[in-house]
């Protein structure tokens, strides 16, 4: 495919602002691209792996004309994550202030681990840190970005777990007790990988069912506390959710605040994704009691449409990543951190990209009541959604709505197999190009997942969506028919 994307040819090896124009006329040309047409051009993987293999370039000849060639064919065949019809994941589109901050991160192409190597970055990160800890209600503790919900998961285990043992940091698990770590049946997955990596096992994480609405049942988290109890092992975290992946349901804060107290838990939330209602108006309501929190992840990457990844893990108290992540002979590299200058010692990672400048500039531009008002627009076509679908006989909610987490499915009674012809519309969206939507499950039901967090989608957006359904549900439908 010729888009005419591929700019003049520049001189070997020259990187000058002949460089920086043909790129410039790459971005402008995606832009104007990047929201209309398909959502994808979806080939199979040999297919496309063929494609790229037998692409007119010769590796190691110095040619811009390679380089462009391979930029254009990338994304020919790329997803368009900023298409209105792009609903797959809790992230979509790109805000263009913080898009900006992205780009130029990349051209400065600095590291955050010093203030002598990056000294505006250092300055921006901790003032946008203390922004978002008034927001989230930490202003009396610290926060760390991080590369996104998954690492702020990990840290934070590993904070609960120095908490509990203080000398882990120099002996190591060895002749610690058995652990027991708490969550919602509906916690991310990441839960899992963070048992692993923290070295406690899966064996220590325990699942606690949630109810009809998706939230942890505290009376059956006392009850798999006290049964660890007796079995010798140690609580030691208790992990409560801020808008689970599927549902978007928010655990009882508060109460389990208060069943962590008696046992004396770490409480941590992972609001990587609902945790922006923050900002919000009436579904602030969601996050009552998170306050209390001794730690919390948030993504600014999904419903603020940050680009990829900028995270946020904040704790109650401060000194916790001095504790757990400042260590070794760093002579090398931090000189001074008498003042907290340089972030790196207290951060998991040594190389970090400045993230920061891509939320500063998203700040800058909006300030907090555009995003209380994005995040307002997103619950406003959240409700359209729900609407639409209980206006159709053929669809059905199958489960209550919290924010921007849409599940349904559609009904037709000449299929006995409902998660496969559900599955089946979806993928055949997905193939055309015309929609792209995901699926999940809940309990044995396969439900499809419309998340709606691109701020450019409008309520023609989400019609045009159910329209599609629809049309290609009907399809399929008529297609049994036949077979039958």
């Amino acid at each position: 495919m010729n888009t005419g994307m591929i700019p003049s040819k520049l001189p070997s090896n020259t990187v000058d602002e002949g460089l920086f124009k043909d790129l410039a006329n790459v971005l402008s040309h995606y832009a104007r691209e990047r929201k209309s047409g398909k959502v994808v051009e979806y080939q199979q993987y040999a297919t496309l792996k063929n494609k790229l293999q037998s692409l007119d370039v010769t590796i190691g000849n110095q040619s811009w004309d390679s380089v462009w060639k391979t930029v254009e064919t990338y994304l020919d065949n790329s997803v368009k994550t900023a298409h209105p019809q792009y609903f797959n994941q809790l992230w979509a589109g790109q805000s263009e202030p913080a898009l900006v901050g992205s780009i130029i991160e990349a051209i400065a192409n600095t590291s955050m681990y010093t203030y002598e190597v990056a000294p505006v970055a250092t300055i921006i990160e901790n003032e946008m840190l203390n922004v978002f800890k008034n927001v989230f209600g930490f202003s009396e503790g610290e926060a760390q970005v991080t590369t996104g919900g998954s690492n702020s998961n990990y840290v934070a285990l590993l904070l609960a777990l120095h908490e509990k043992f203080p000398n882990l940091k120099q002996s190591g698990l060895q002749g610690l007790p058995p652990c027991a770590v708490f969550v919602s049946a509906d916690a991310h997955y990441s839960m899992d990988k963070a048992a692993v990596m923290a070295g406690i096992g899966l064996d220590s994480l325990y699942k606690v069912p949630t109810d009809e609405r998706g939230v942890m049942n505290v009376d059956e988290l006392e009850k798999q506390i006290q049964t660890c109890k007796a079995q010798g092992r140690v609580p030691v975290s208790i992990i409560g959710t801020a808008g689970t992946t599927v549902r978007g349901a928010y655990d009882n804060f508060d109460a389990l605040a208060d069943v962590a107290g008696q046992y004396h838990c770490w409480l941590h939330v992972d609001g990587a994704w609902g945790g922006a209602v923050a900002f919000a108006g009436e579904t602030r309501k969601f996050l009552k009691g998170f306050e209390r929190a001794d730690s919390m992840t948030w993504d600014a990457h999904k419903m603020l449409g940050v680009p990829l990844m900028c995270g946020v893990l904040f704790t109650r108290n401060t000194g916790c990543f001095d504790r757990v992540c400042n260590l070794g002979d760093t002579s090398y590299i931090f000189h001074d951190t008498e003042d907290r200058q340089d972030l790196g010692p207290y951060s998991l990672q040594c190389g970090r990209r400045v993230d920061m400048l891509k939320m500063w500039l998203e700040y800058v531009f909006y300030g907090e009541q555009g995003f209380k008002e994005r995040i307002d627009n997103f619950m406003h076509l959240s409700n359209i959604a729900e609407q639409r679908i209980q206006s159709e006989p053929t669809l059905e909610l199958q489960s209550e709505r919290w924010i921007n987490n849409i599940c349904f499915r559609t009904k037709v009674s000449r299929s006995d197999d409902l998660n496969s012809f559900n599955k089946s519309v979806r993928e055949r969206l997905h193939r055309q190009g015309n929609s792209f939507v995901n699926i999940a499950y809940l309990g044995d039901e396969l439900t499809i997942r419309l998340i709606i967090t691109n701020k450019d989608v409008t309520e023609s957006d989400i019609q045009t969506f159910f329209d599609l359904w629809l049309d290609a549900a009907a399809e399929l439908d008529g297609e049994l028919i036949q077979c039958a």
